[in-house]
């Protein structure tokens, strides 16, 4: 007997067309209309992939699949499949067992003590980038900080000088990929016409000239027979605890190539919505600068950056606003249900963390920006999940507070910026970046 489901509000008709076809360039406009039209968590059913998906801007819910009955959710083919044969199976596009022992091998190198021994690093590279800035005060910061948080990530966690043609190339290498797997996963059967005109083949040809870029590091550390004490000595020396083996070559680079992406992607483009916002609201700017100024120099060390924060206040709201990691995917493994609702073993469950942020259930003001809102002794308890939740938390979420919010300090400590914009262009890929972030640096009087 087959048994009877009860999915959510069902989105059909004229808006699940539009929302199929539509939602391909606009998917926070489209999943926002439908949570508005439908409630906080809704049905959609993909006619011509037959695939049944459930989304959800609800805490309860979200909560549900993440942390209370996370081991019934694999992250879904969309990035265990679709996204891996682009960037290889490493903690973002890995499942089970497999993504255990690697997260397990992995997680000692972003531990509170290591990256706190990595301030002095990350200083040289901001020292670096900020020396143009009186030279040259109109700047695309979007740019900027792709290039800072890169290069950050080079040097910190794997000690590696790469050159800035490298670095250009492998961001524009991910660009496009996220382009191409943007369409893949939301127009149906669209892999198939993307395959025949040959764009599939060359994205992965692509995406092996970036592994190439990340085999010339790990050659080069071998090479040198230097011992970094970083987190890619660390990775090279690791050993599986069932067989005492070390990672295989192509493992080893599919993760320093995830840790590559991951650790600059999401970082930068927070780095650009943080100060879009500081930009539009003087007020924050000069509590920030206030707190600078009373911290003086111990504004930029391990204990005042890892504190709470006025500074983190604004990254934290920044990110409410904006979240880089706009929605999470997962799959059911089996059947399941929640309060009223029940659904089939694979169905496709969309956490859609964008509308979790600016739910009005759970927030006051919901889409203005107001830092002090994280002075709350509840915060913790607060619908927000900027980095993800339950087993598979962000492992760099300490890693890029840290680095932005010595960033944010750094760069308001002499400078102010004036954005051109008075609303920012987004695009929805793999992360929530925008398009450009053109304005002007003011040098401080003081």
């Amino acid at each position: 007997m087959t048994p009877n489901y009860n999915y959510p509000a069902e989105i059909k008709g004229k808006r699940k067309l539009y929302s199929l076809f539509y939602g391909v360039n606009n998917p926070l406009e489209v999943i926002s209309g439908n949570h508005a039209i439908a409630g906080d968590t809704y049905y959609l059913k993909a006619t011509l992939t037959n695939k049944n998906f459930i989304f959800s801007q609800d805490k309860e819910f979200i909560e549900y699949i993440l942390k209370q009955n996370q081991k019934n959710y694999f992250k879904s083919d969309i990035q265990s499949v679709t996204l891996r044969k682009y960037l290889g199976k490493g903690l973002l596009t890995n499942n089970g067992k497999d993504w255990l022992k690697q997260r397990r091998l992995i997680q000692p190198g972003f531990s509170k003590a290591k990256i706190a021994e990595l301030i002095s690093i990350m200083n040289e590279e901001i020292n670096k980038a900020f020396t143009p800035f009186p030279d040259e005060p109109e700047i695309d910061l979007h740019d900027f900080f792709h290039t800072l948080t890169f290069n950050i990530v080079a040097k910190t966690l794997f000690s590696s000088d790469i050159d800035e043609e490298s670095v250009k190339e492998l961001g524009k290498i991910i660009t496009e990929v996220q382009e191409v797997f943007a369409k893949e996963v939301r127009i149906p059967f669209y892999s198939q016409f993307l395959k025949s005109i040959g764009v599939i083949d060359k994205m992965i040809k692509k995406s092996t000239e970036a592994k190439n870029i990340i085999q010339g590091v790990l050659d080069k550390r071998r090479n040198s027979k230097e011992e970094k004490n970083d987190l890619l000595d660390m990775l090279i020396q690791a050993r599986y605890e069932d067989t005492q083996l070390p990672m295989s070559d192509e493992q080893l680079i599919d993760e320093m190539l995830i840790l590559f992406i991951a650790g600059h992607e999401t970082t930068a483009n927070a780095l650009s919505f943080i100060f879009f916002e500081i930009s539009l609201n003087p007020e924050a700017e000069q509590k920030l600068k206030a707190e600078i100024a009373t911290e003086s120099e111990n504004a930029f060390g391990t204990e005042s950056l890892m504190k709470k924060s006025y500074t983190t206040n604004i990254i934290k709201e920044a990110m409410r606003l904006h979240s880089p990691a706009w929605a999470i995917d997962r799959q059911a493994l089996e059947d399941d249900n929640f309060k009223n609702y029940s659904w089939k073993k694979g169905t496709l469950i969309i956490l859609y963390i964008t509308g979790l942020h600016r739910n009005p259930k759970y927030w006051n003001d919901p889409d203005s920006f107001i830092p002090e809102r994280f002075d709350d002794e509840n915060a913790k308890n607060f619908a927000y999940y900027p980095f993800g939740a339950g087993p598979r938390l962000c492992i760099g979420e300490h890693f890029a507070m840290m680095e932005m919010a010595l960033i944010v300090r750094r760069f308001y400590k002499s400078y102010t910026f004036r954005s051109y914009h008075k609303e920012l262009q987004k695009k929805a890929l793999v992360t929530l970046r925008t398009v450009s972030l053109k304005g002007k640096i003011i040098k401080n009087l003081i």
